[in-house]
């Protein structure tokens, strides 16, 4: 390299950042390095510059702002090497799965391994753009060759160690568009060095059989691998339609869910038939296009792995009154009793008619139903994704006849639809307050907080909780949101306790300058200083799911409803010793 590369290190730990720094610094090649900390400086720092290459935290990935910063390194063909905490094995996953050209693991990172994996993916880079340039000039001097393989009737594809695509021809790109042969495909079509040819044999339907035979070759001076794939039909065997065990486990999930062949519509479950307003009958082998429009972004990079990968879309709905409602989709390709499918999940978007979500007053753009929702489509993906890796596991289960192991994993299934659910309640509530009809009334804050240990009886005696309640006085309030707001608290107070201990919740009060100051205390797990105040944003949960339920909206509506009586809520709180939950009231 006899130029100045840039490198943009996006790390959050600072101790890793300055170790990184500090062997850049002393690095024999010409490295100009720029340190950012989180994905909002990232997104700055590419509005102004493109950087040669970066090195990535894998934890970044887990931000909100993630997909907007990979859309940016993907547009600009930027090689990314990521950095992570996790295993050799695991971090070589989860640099796939993003999308990075190579990974490091932290605590084995050194001067040299860095240099040379730097070095090594910024050489990658430079060769697929030479490559580019190119192609054009050398299809150009081989015309008579390429004509041949474009009208071969088998597949024929050719990829380089760095598993980029050099060479498809049309039947390869039919082979590989057919959206039931991915997820297999994924798996075999990947370089591999090789003294002999070897060749493949799978039947990835009862309908199918595909042969592959794999060599090496030398392409334009590169080393690549050759496939040659023969795609066979089968005699047909029995198809989804007709499996009635599947049937009936998918309606009774109720998940949005119908399954596709050739872009036609071959099942959909009852859930589903009801959001379409259709019924089975008329919707089976009718083409998807008739009832649901999808905008799936195509990415323009040439990764084989990105080319087989699952997909999310924006959707709508379209019904044979000219109407349409938006929906998420998640498409997958799935086995089912041997045969593959496409599946896709609907998923409600903000809706009037349908979601019951009142449309947000325009002028209060923080407070937008769109970027509510934008921000809650990150939190959405991770039911979205159990679920459907659940059901996968379900068919297999079935076809295998495993009836007890696939109904344990329903439970499963069913277990994240339910959190799917109550975050969209949560959801649907946050964003109604904001049009809510408040009504200021004289409310007795001692009554209301007895209705709501009445309707949380179950709970509080599960758990042992142990509730003292002052002689709460009169408020000037909305009843129904100050019971919301009681409910909300109590609730916090009894989950977030520690498993050794019973739960104490005391509630009281005390009064200045014509305002009620509550309060509810706990004896739970409390919380640190410097996480006191994210705790009242949106979506900021501090525990893993499996660790305590949640979704992050519970104090953020506190925190609302709080807002709209025109006071105020904070917190005081000790790690291990519980915590203050204080909120104003005017008096009465």
């Amino acid at each position: 390299m006899d130029t100045v590369k840039n490198i943009l290190l996006v790390e959050g730990d600072e101790r890793s950042a300055h170790d990184i720094l500090r062997f850049l610094k002393v690095s024999g090649y010409m490295f100009s390095v720029s340190h950012v900390s989180d994905t909002a400086d990232a997104l700055n720092y590419l509005h102004t510059r493109r950087p040669d290459l970066v090195l990535l935290d894998s934890a970044i990935t887990n931000h909100k702002e993630w997909s907007t910063l990979q859309s940016s390194f993907q547009r600009d063909n930027v090689p990314l090497v990521l950095l992570s905490d996790a295993s050799p094995i695991e971090a070589q996953k989860h640099a796939g799965a993003v999308g990075a050209t190579d990974f490091l693991v932290k605590n084995k990172i050194n001067l040299f391994h860095l240099q040379k994996t730097i070095v090594t993916a910024l050489k990658l880079t430079e060769a697929e753009e030479k490559f580019e340039h190119t192609l054009t000039g050398y299809v150009a001097q081989n015309e008579a060759f390429f004509t041949v393989l474009n009208q071969m009737s088998e597949g024929v594809l050719v990829i380089n160690a760095g598993n980029a695509i050099r060479y498809a021809n049309p039947k390869a790109y039919s082979i590989l568009s057919e959206d039931y042969l991915k997820i297999y495909l994924a798996d075999y079509i990947c370089f591999r060095d090789l003294n002999q040819e070897q060749v493949i044999e799978m039947n990835p339907t009862p309908e199918v059989a595909i042969q592959i035979r794999v060599s090496k070759l030398d392409w334009n001076g590169e080393a690549c691998n050759l496939f040659v794939f023969e795609h066979k039909t089968l005699p047909q065997k029995q198809s989804l339609e007709n499996n009635k065990t599947f049937a009936q486990l998918a309606n009774n999930l109720e998940l949005h869910v119908l399954f596709t062949k050739a872009d036609t519509i071959v099942f959909a479950d009852k859930a589903c038939q009801n959001l379409l307003k259709v019924n089975a009958g008329d919707i089976q082998g009718k083409p998807l296009r008739d009832y649901v429009e999808l905008n799936i972004d195509v990415q323009e990079g040439i990764s084989i792995q990105s080319f087989l990968s699952s997909k999310q879309s924006d959707g709508l709905i379209k019904y044979s009154d000219g109407s349409t409602l938006a929906v998420n989709v998640v498409s997958k390709p799935m086995s089912v009793d041997g045969e593959l499918y496409q599946m896709y999940f609907l998923q409600l978007k903000n809706s009037d008619s349908h979601a019951g979500v009142p449309r947000h007053r325009a002028d209060d753009d923080s407070f937008s139903s769109e970027n509510v929702l934008h921000l809650a489509s990150h939190d959405l993906r991770e039911p979205v994704r159990t679920i459907l890796n659940y059901v996968q596991l379900i068919s297999d289960k079935l076809s295998e006849e495993k009836y007890k192991e696939a109904n344990e994993y329903a439970m499963y299934a069913k277990d994240a639809a339910e959190r799917m659910e109550r975050l969209l309640s949560d959801l649907k509530l946050y964003i109604a307050l904001n049009t809510h009809k408040f009504q200021l009334t004289k409310v007795s804050a001692k009554l209301t907080v007895n209705d709501v240990l009445k309707s949380a009886k179950q709970k509080i005696q599960e758990s042992g909780a142990q509730i003292s309640v002052a002689e709460l006085p009169e408020v000037s309030a909305d009843r129904e949101l100050l019971e919301k707001l009681f409910a909300q608290l109590i609730d916090n107070a009894i989950k977030f306790h520690k498993k050794d201990r019973t739960p104490i919740v005391d509630i009281g009060y005390d009064k200045y300058d014509g305002q009620v100051v509550f309060c509810v205390r706990d004896n739970g797990i409390g919380i640190s200083k410097k996480y006191q105040q994210k705790i009242f944003d949106l979506f900021e949960r501090l525990n893993r799911v499996d660790e305590f339920t949640g979704n992050g909206l519970g104090l953020a509506i506190c925190k609302k409803i709080v807002e709209l009586h025109g006071g105020q809520i904070w917190i005081e709180s000790l790690p291990g010793f519980g915590s203050s939950f204080y909120f104003t009231l005017r008096a009465k």
